[in-house]
């Protein structure tokens, strides 16, 4: 059984050698931000309908090319967490400097109330500096209970 750990902190993946300092403290060029799952005010305002939601960002002060930013969907149980739902976005062209791509696209239609705690996670690929850069998977910092059973 794969069991999937969530970790309880700010995470911040640096999937590239850090290049600059500033303040004393190390930045990395690159890095994979995750949000808490939550219920979608977008998706109930503009189609009505209910559904969980994870929103990712990859994000670069370095041009990056051909992202792949994944995002997984999963909710805790008593015998393990349990997969929910997953999608890939592609951004093929390439991000200016200090730009992002955004991935706000992954979601359950709730099948009814039922109080379920749910969690994130994302990872990436993305072509930088003349080569293949993968980060690894990011965790959501916060489960919190909603009113979506899926």
């Amino acid at each position: 059984m794969n069991i999937r750990k969530v970790i309880t902190f700010d995470v911040l993946i640096q999937f590239l050698i850090p290049t600059s300092v500033h303040g004393g403290e190390l930045k990395a060029p690159c890095r994979l931000q995750i949000g808490i799952a939550h219920i979608s005010t977008n998706l109930f305002e503009n189609s009505r309908i209910r559904a969980v939601k994870v929103n990712a960002s990859s994000i670069c002060n370095v041009p990056q090319s051909n992202v792949t930013l994944t995002v997984e969907i999963w909710k805790t149980g008593v015998f393990g967490n349990h997969f929910v739902a997953k999608r890939k976005v592609k951004s093929l062209g390439t991000t200016l400097l200090n730009s992002r791509v955004d991935h706000f696209k992954t979601f359950r239609v709730c099948k009814n109330d039922t109080l379920t705690s749910y969690y994130g996670v994302a990872y990436s690929k993305a072509f930088i500096a003349g080569k293949w850069q993968y980060a690894r998977e990011v965790l959501s910092t916060k489960i919190i209970p909603l009113e979506c059973g899926t």
